[in-house]
């Protein structure tokens, strides 16, 4: 990628947002990069000069045959566009002349006129279902744009999936009258359903799709209707449906004619609200979904312009609230409609691209106004809807420029707005709301255009800080190489402001009179960053009169050193902090030490800044900080090579530096609520009584309904934590109940996990319940499972490149790793095979539940042999270590989808698959594999592999020695 300077040499940079004046405005508008929404693919050379089929006059106009070639030229749109290109190509203003010079440079260099065309354009979102057969692909305009995109037409899935699906159930063949019964049609149907959906979950997890597509306002118009939605039901027929009647009278005529473009209302709405049932469903299970474009207002002139009218979408916007909707087109002549949907719901966005070069002057001013005129600025998107012809991309870039920049002044000089503001609506609206909307995460990959438009760079971690200071301007979101179903992407959300917070490890480490700081600063520099930090929280934090420092040792025990906030404030100005004892790992539950603990050696316990968070829950005036463990050195402060969360931190810097990957986490942390039984001083639990047996996965019982008022308080107390889940469940068991947590960077996925723990463990205390984590409280059901969903994210063909490399390294280590993920006995008693907890063997399927590596997408696995005991710094830092073990040895992936349960597919399909290796069934089993796994052992270090054995085997010595019943007690009080 080039560099900033090569790439926009003429940006102009606002140095000082607050001090802009009107020029800074008018540059940044012509100069600063765009996002073009929606546009389509150039033609190949060979059919770049024009033809009969798609006449260059289509430039300006959406007319066809003699009312586009006998009366075009008299459109000001066409006079006027005609005069800026015979200013492009420097020849006399005439359709001839510039047809004439356009063919001599396409001769000479057509690649040359496409990179001329394209300048000033940053990513391109491209709705590639135009005649593939004259068409370059669209990563073949990568050469000219540093991102394009794949916008997938849902129509030209459909219709290429039907003729597919005919012609293997038989329709298609010689001599077949196209008559065969209702029946038949129903069953295709019922199997067209299901491959649609799964073709468009698999494009969604394409990490060059950004988004989705729909021509049914050319097809049968916008009214969509929403039958079909419930057609599909388990066990509701279709028989008498009139959805199977339609599909039956298109799918014979197709058939017949060989011909599957789909033009039958009722199986063009099927196909919509298909779509958007699934992209719906990707938030419930993902947190993230991809945006949903619609073709509206102005088209060819088949299209019907009454049903054109976005209006007609509104209860189709209102049936999916979750579901992005692009309303492309300006929807010119109803933009008027397009914006008030953009206005007044918050999944509707307006695109106001096609009429720039289409309209006349006035008309594109118009539009522009209309726009604004109710629409909020960040819910509009540019694009061009170029196509074919690379004039069509400079052509429309120039006038939206051009109209832009007039309007905004024009409100400048008014005084409606201020030169702040409209600078801030031109970036966001030719830039910023794409980015945000596609999850492109430009302003990672190019910082310095947030600089050039006086903004500030978002911190590559959301913070867990309450309520900070002004957010910024901009908000970020978390790479979505994988989109879905894969890990959602974490959403904006206030950030600390970078110049206060720490962004690295090392900053915070700093003691008095040491050698040297970070990036040249004193360590008296840098202790004041983090008292201006600390001092920020407690302003925002008013009433706040403690700090819980936090550690976690071995056993997955959360421990905490309470400070005053005053105390606390005088370790951050001075830099002396906390010192625990090294005998922390090897230290069990109860406070006896393992073998071989020692009461020798401490380490130092340094704060994270970054994850200041309130506790909540409970009625104290308190919050949490984690900690980095670090030890000391000549002049200064290193982490210790056996602080879990530097371990964690560790693999993925190494992933990141050596291979430029980056690793997202999330976890679906699953929790039991149960009744308390004491002992007569109440000073021990007794037993754990269930909550209620009138339960069930995903239901609200009679019973159940009595755990709502718990469920939800977590909820809203972790939303204010800035914890937003994707979505909440009941789980099968007794009082089980899920909570998915949002994917984030690894270290701040686990500190995620702790900290929703928390809350729940507090939420539970205040009703009288305990919520446990104990693998299998019930013998007659389901245990429960901290499922970890870990993906590869990264540009390019990072994805791509290091997927099979990855997962071969994760499935050779993996019978060591479940010595972190599953690490008491009872752990095992949760997986077996047949109730997809991960089943026995050694290999992986694509979403398959009976394996312990569930496929989602590509990059994206969920790893289901896990459970909520345990260190998960640990158990995810060997993990990583694993996969990057694959990615530098370039593993090969012998291991092919197992697309069933491993165990009763027999030795021989086995074989076949590459699964010839069973998982331990016992904690015994998997601890001598990591004693065994040198790569482990080297990865993590050996002395903190040491310690992890010797505390687990000592755990497991010390419950061996319980009855069954006492050790489940002891467990479940303490998980």
């Amino acid at each position: 990628m080039a560099p900033m300077p090569e790439l926009y040499p003429t940006l102009n940079h606002v140095h000082d947002l607050e001090a802009a004046g009107i020029q800074d405005l008018q540059q940044i508008i012509q100069t600063f990069p765009i996002i073009d929404n929606h546009a389509h693919n150039m033609l190949t050379e060979e059919n770049a000069y024009g033809g009969a089929d798609y006449p260059f006059e289509c430039i300006t106009s959406e007319a066809h045959g003699h009312a586009l070639t006998d009366h075009v030229h008299t459109s000001l749109a066409h006079m006027r566009g005609i005069k800026h290109l015979a200013e492009f190509y420097q020849c006399p203003e005439t359709l001839q002349d510039v047809k004439a010079s356009r063919y001599e440079w396409i001769r000479r260099d057509y690649p040359g006129l496409i990179k001329k065309c394209f300048e000033g354009t940053h990513a391109i979102m491209m709705d590639d279902g135009l005649a593939p057969e004259i068409i370059h692909p669209f990563k073949w305009h990568r050469q000219f744009v540093p991102t394009v995109s794949r916008i997938v037409r849902i129509e030209a899935v459909a219709a290429e999936l039907l003729e597919h699906l005919a012609h293997a159930a038989g329709f298609m063949r010689v001599g077949l009258d196209a008559d065969w019964d209702i029946n038949q049609t129903e069953s295709f149907l019922v199997r067209f359903n299901t491959v649609f959906r799964n073709q468009i979950r698999t494009l969604a997890n394409d990490p060059d799709v950004r988004g989705f597509k729909s021509v049914v306002c050319y097809r049968t118009g916008l009214d969509v209707t929403l039958e079909s939605r419930t057609n599909f039901r388990p066990h509701q027929s279709l028989t008498d449906s009139v959805l199977l009647q339609s599909f039956h009278h298109f799918l014979q005529k197709a058939v017949r004619d060989h011909k599957y473009r789909i033009e039958q209302k009722e199986v063009n709405d099927f196909l919509v609200v298909a779509v958007c049932d699934v992209l719906e469903k990707l938030v419930d299970t993902d947190g993230e979904n991809l945006p949903f474009q619609f073709h509206t207002g102005l088209g060819d002139n088949d299209i019907d312009l009454i049903k054109a009218n976005p209006a007609y979408m509104q209860p189709l916007i209102e049936a999916f609230p979750q579901v992005d909707f692009v309303i492309l087109h300006s929807s010119y002549p109803y933009t008027r409609e397009a914006g008030y949907l953009a206005a007044n719901f918050a999944n509707a966005w307006l695109d106001i691209g096609e009429v720039f070069p289409m309209l006349s002057r006035d008309g594109e001013e118009s539009v522009l106004r209309q726009a604004l005129e109710l629409t909020p600025s960040s819910k509009i998107l540019w694009s061009t809807d170029g196509h074919f012809y690379p004039e069509t991309y400079w052509l429309a870039n120039k006038h939206f420029r051009e109209a832009l920049e007039k309007l905004l002044t024009s409100y400048v000089a008014a005084g409606d707005i201020s030169v702040p503001q409209a600078i801030d609506i031109a970036v966001d609206i030719m830039f910023w709301n794409s980015n945000t909307l596609y999850k492109l995460d430009e302003e990672r990959r190019f910082p310095e255009l947030l600089r050039a438009c006086g903004r500030e760079p978002v911190d590559s971690m959301r913070t867990l800080v309450n309520g900070s200071s002004k957010a910024p301007s901009l908000r970020s979101t978390a790479s979505t190489a994988v989109a879905t179903p894969g890990i959602p992407t974490a959403r904006p959300g206030p950030s600390a402001p970078t110049d206060i917070l720490p962004t690295t490890t090392q900053t915070i480490a700093l003691r008095s009179g040491s050698a040297s700081a970070p990036s040249g600063q004193s360590a008296t520099a840098v202790y004041a960053q983090h008292l201006t930090a600390f001092d920020a929280f407690l302003q925002t934090n008013a009433g706040i009169k403690y700090i819980w420092v936090q550690h976690m040792d071995y056993t997955g025990t959360l421990r905490v050193r309470m400070v005053t906030t005053q105390q606390f404030r005088k370790q951050l100005a001075t830099g002396h902090n906390m010192i625990c004892s090294a005998a922390l790992t090897r230290l069990l539950q109860d406070d006896f030490g393992a073998t071989g603990a020692s009461s020798t050696g401490a380490f130092v316990l340094a704060p994270d800044l970054s994850t200041l968070s309130l506790n909540k829950g409970i009625s104290s005036p308190s919050a949490t900080v984690q900690t980095w463990w670090m030890v000391e050195t000549e002049d200064n402060l290193a982490h210790w090579d056996r602080c879990p969360r530097w371990l964690l931190q560790s693999q993925c810097d190494a992933l990141k530096s050596e291979f430029n990957i980056s690793m997202l986490l999330g976890f679906e942390l699953e929790i039991i609520f149960m009744r308390p039984i004491w002992n007569e001083d109440k000073s021990d639990f007794v037993d754990f009584a269930p909550l209620h047996m009138v339960h069930s996965w995903s239901n609200m019982t009679y019973q159940q309904l009595d755990m709502l008022n718990i469920v939800e308080e977590i909820v809203e107390l972790l939303a204010e934590l800035d914890i937003h889940l994707p979505q909440f469940h009941s789980e099968a068991a007794p009082g089980q109940w899920e909570f998915p947590l949002p994917a984030l960077e690894p270290v701040k996925a686990v500190d995620t996990l702790f900290k929703t723990k928390d809350v729940i463990r507090n939420v539970a205390k205040k009703h009288g319940l305990k919520a446990t984590c104990y693998p299998r409280p019930f013998s007659f059901t389901c245990g429960s499972a901290n499922h970890a969903h870990f993906s590869i994210n990264g540009p390019g063909n990072i994805v791509e490149k290091y997927d099979a490399p990855f997962l071969a390294g994760v499935l050779e280590h993996l019978p060591a790793i479940l010595a972190f993920t599953l690490p008491i006995e009872e752990s095992y008693a949760r997986v077996s095979q047949g109730i997809w907890a991960g089943g026995e063997y050694v290999c992986w399927g694509y979403e398959n539940k009976e394996v312990p590596l569930r496929k989602c997408g590509p990059g994206h696995y969920e790893l289901k042999t896990i459970d909520g005991i345990g260190n998960s710094y640990l158990s995810m830092a060997a993990l990583l270590a694993a996969g990057l073990h694959g990615v530098r040895q370039d593993l090969k992936l012998e291991h092919k989808d197992c697309a069933g349960d491993p165990t009763h597919i027999g030795e021989e399909e086995r074989q076949k698959l590459g699964i010839t290796t069973k998982l331990p069934d016992s904690l015994d089993k998997s601890l001598k594999a990591l004693d065994k796994d040198r790569i482990l052992r080297r990865s993590l270090g050996y002395a903190a592999v040491d310690d992890y054995l010797a505390v687990t085997q000592s755990l497991m010595e010390k419950l061996r020695g319980f009855g069954d019943e006492k050790r489940r007690v002891w467990l479940m009080a303490r998980y």
